[in-house]
C-alpha cells in the first residue's frame, strides 16, 4: 500500500533526526573515551575542577550510550511499520517509549547545564583551583616577552610563541561551537518528539484501516464461494434460501410490507 506525501516526508525527517542522533551518539562516546583515557584532555581539568571534571565524564558517556538506544528504539519502530501490518501497533509502542527517552533526555540535558553553570561560577569565584588558574594565564602573558627575548633558542621559542597567539585566539570558537551544536541537538530533540508522536498516532489507525480491509474481502470471499456452492446444488439449507435472496433496500421488513399489501388489497 503506497502511503501519502505527508506521511512519507514525516518519515524522511524521522530518519533523518536519528541519522543526526547517532552521529551526536559517536561524538560523545568519543568524548567520554578522550575524558577517560587522553591525559592531554583530563590531566589538566582533573586538577583544576575534579567535581566538574567526574560529573561530566560519568553524563557524557551515559548521553551517548543514551542517544544509540534512542536510535534503536527508531529502528525497530520502522522495521515494525513493515509487512505483517499487524505489527504496527509494536511499532506505536516503540515510537512512545522513544519519547518518553528523547524527554528524559533533555530533563537530564537542563538540569545538567543548570548544575554546571552554578557549580562553575560558585568556583571562579572562590576555588584555590580557579586562582592557580587565573595565575597561569598571568604566566601565559609574561612568558610571551621572554620567548621573543630568547635569541639562543630562537628555532624554538618563535613557534612556542606561534602556538601560543594561536591557543589564546582560537580557545573562544570551542565555547561557540559547543553552544551551536546544543542549540541545534535542542532543536532535533523537539522534532524528533514531534514526528514520534505524529508517527505513533497514525500507526494504529492504519492498522484497524488495515485489518477492516482485510476481513472486509475475506468475508467477501466466503460469501461469494457460498453462493456458488448452492447454485452448483452442492449445498441446500438455510443459508442458501438467504444467498438466494435478492437484495432489500434499506429499511425493508417483511412482516410490516405484507401487512400494508393486506390492507390496501382489502381497500380495493
Amino acid at each position: 500500500m503506497g502511503c501519502g506525501d505527508t506521511f512519507c516526508s514525516q518519515e524522511k525527517a524521522f530518519i533523518f533526526i536519528n541519522i543526526a542522533f547517532a552521529m551526536y551518539s559517536g561524538a560523545l562516546l568519543a568524548t567520554a573515551a578522550r575524558l577517560a583515557w587522553d591525559p592531554s584532555t583530563y590531566a589538566w581539568l582533573r586538577f583544576l575542577c575534579a567535581a566538574q571534571y567526574r560529573v561530566s565524564a560519568g553524563y557524557v558517556l551515559a548521553a551517548g550510550a543514551w542517544l544509540a538506544g534512542l536510535v534503536y528504539l527508531a529502528a525497530a519502530a520502522a522495521a515494525a511499520r513493515r509487512p505483517p501490518r499487524r505489527r504496527r501497533r509494536t511499532a506505536a509502542h516503540c515510537l512512545h517509549l522513544y519519547v518518553v527517552g528523547v524527554v528524559s533526555l533533555f530533563v537530564s540535558e537542563v538540569a545538567y547545564g543548570a548544575w554546571m553553570a552554578a557549580s562553575l561560577a560558585a568556583w571562579w569565584r572562590s576555588s584555590a583551583q580557579a586562582q592557580l588558574a587565573r595565575r597561569a594565564a598571568d604566566l601565559v602573558h609574561d612568558l610571551k616577552p621572554a620567548l621573543l627575548a630568547m635569541e639562543r633558542y630562537r628555532d624554538l621559542a618563535h613557534p612556542l610563541y606561534d602556538m601560543i597567539e594561536e591557543m589564546e585566539q582560537q580557545a573562544p570558537n570551542n565555547v561557540y561551537v559547543i553552544v551551536v551544536f546544543a542549540l541545534i541537538g535542542f532543536v532535533l530533540q523537539i522534532a524528533a518528539v514531534v514526528m514520534a508522536r505524529r508517527l505513533a498516532r497514525r500507526d494504529p489507525q492504519l492498522a484497524e484501516d488495515e485489518e477492516g480491509e482485510k476481513c472486509a474481502a475475506e468475508g467477501g470471499a466466503g460469501a461469494a464461494g457460498e453462493k456458488a456452492l448452492c447454485a452448483g446444488g452442492g449445498k441446500h439449507d438455510a443459508c442458501c434460501d438467504e444467498l438466494s435472496e435478492p437484495e432489500r433496500p434499506v429499511g425493508w421488513r417483511k412482516t410490516a410490507n405484507l401487512r400494508m399489501y393486506t390492507i390496501l388489497d382489502k381497500i380495493f
